[in-house]
C-alpha cells in the first residue's frame, strides 16, 4: 500500500502553504531586505551562503514574515531571526543534538526536538551546522 502525499493547505490571503487547514499564522510578510536593514553586513553574507547551500538539498521555500525568516521544504523545518550582530537559527530534528553551540533546546513532540544556534561569523556556518540543517530538511521533506 503506498502512502498518499498530503496537499498543503494554502492561505487564501497570503498564499503560504501549511500542513493543516486553517493553521494559525500571520499573513504579514516583510521584504527579506528589511530584516537586514541597519544590521551588520556580514549577517546577510552568512544568510545568503546558508541558503545557497540549503538549496542543494532540494526545493526550498524562504518565507520572510514579520519577525523571522522561515525555511521550508514540504513543511517548515527551521527559521532565522536577524538580530543586530548575529543570526538566531532554529531547527527541528528527530533527536537531541549534544553540542555546546546549541544555546536552547525544546521538546516539540515525541519525535521532534527544537534547537537554537547563534551565528556570528562565516566560520559558524560549517559542515556540522549544515549536517544538522540537512537532517532537519530531510525530516520535513518526507
Amino acid at each position: 500500500m503506498s502512502k498518499k502525499r498530503a496537499t498543503l493547505w494554502k492561505c487564501p490571503h497570503c498564499g503560504r502553504g501549511f500542513a493543516k487547514a486553517n493553521q494559525w499564522h500571520s499573513c504579514q510578510r516583510r521584504p527579506l531586505d528589511q530584516h537586514f536593514a541597519g544590521k551588520d553586513k556580514r549577517l546577510r553574507e552568512i544568510f545568503d551562503l546558508l541558503i545557497s547551500r540549503l538549496r542543494k538539498c532540494g526545493p526550498l521555500r524562504v518565507d520572510a514574515v514579520k519577525s523571522s525568516i522561515n525555511l521550508a521544504s514540504k513543511h517548515h523545518f527551521g527559521g532565522i531571526a536577524v538580530r543586530r550582530d548575529y543570526l538566531r537559527l532554529g531547527l527541528a530534528v528527530d533527536a537531541k543534538l549534544d553540542n555546546e553551540r546549541i544555546v536552547r533546546r525544546q521538546q516539540l513532540g515525541r519525535r521532534r526536538v527544537g534547537h537554537t544556534v547563534i551565528l556570528r561569523s562565516a566560520a559558524d556556518r560549517d559542515r556540522e551546522l549544515m549536517t544538522w540543517l540537512k537532517r532537519a530538511y530531510q525530516l520535513q521533506s518526507r
